[in-house]
Order: structure tokens, then sequence, then C-alpha cells
């Protein structure tokens, strides 16, 4: 399998990279291009179908869950750090702070 760029650390709550019958997610995904710009920065993760989909816990059937939230915080934090940015310009670059 291809490896793919990936910033986020590791995590009980997802994997960091592909493994059999994963899918990828994109942390900041939506009808804007956020989902195209956590690409680019690495901020995607790999889940089973039912983490991601499927189950009524999924990231994308409960998004409120604290889990998931904690997700995209960390993620943020992750892309504050990696990226040497502070929390204005993640707000510029996806909306909205996390944390």
């Amino acid at each position: 399998m291809k490896k793919e760029f990936c910033i986020m650390p590791k995590s009980p709550y997802y994997a960091i990279e592909r493994f059999y019958g994963s899918e990828r997610h994109e942390v900041f995904e939506g009808r804007t291009s956020n989902r195209e710009k956590s690409i680019k920065d690495g901020l995607v993760i790999f889940l089973s179908p039912d983490q991601h989909r499927n189950s009524k816990t999924s990231i994308h059937q409960d998004p409120r869950n604290p889990k998931w939230v904690e997700v995209k915080k960390i993620a943020q934090k992750r892309w504050q750090e990696y990226y040497s940015k502070t929390t204005e310009d993640f707000i510029k670059r996806y909306g909205k702070s996390y944390i």
C-alpha cells in the first residue's frame, strides 16, 4: 500500500498509516476546500469502516462525540507545531480554532 503523508501523532483513536480495510478520513473535511487542505497538510487519519461511517458512533454519524472533537484538537495542535504557526494562522487556513 502507498504510504500517505500524515503528520498526526499516534493515538488510540485512529491509525496514522493505512491498514487492510481502512478508510482515509480528512480531519478537516466539509463542503469547503478544507478536505484538500487536510490532505496537503498531512491531517489525515485511517479508520475502520465502522469508526469512519458505518456505526452510530462513527466520526461522520456522531461528529460531536468527545473522541472525535479531541481528534480535531490534536490535529490543530500538531499542525501548529509542525508548521511553526499560530492559532491565528490556523484560523486563516481552516476557518476556526478547535482549541
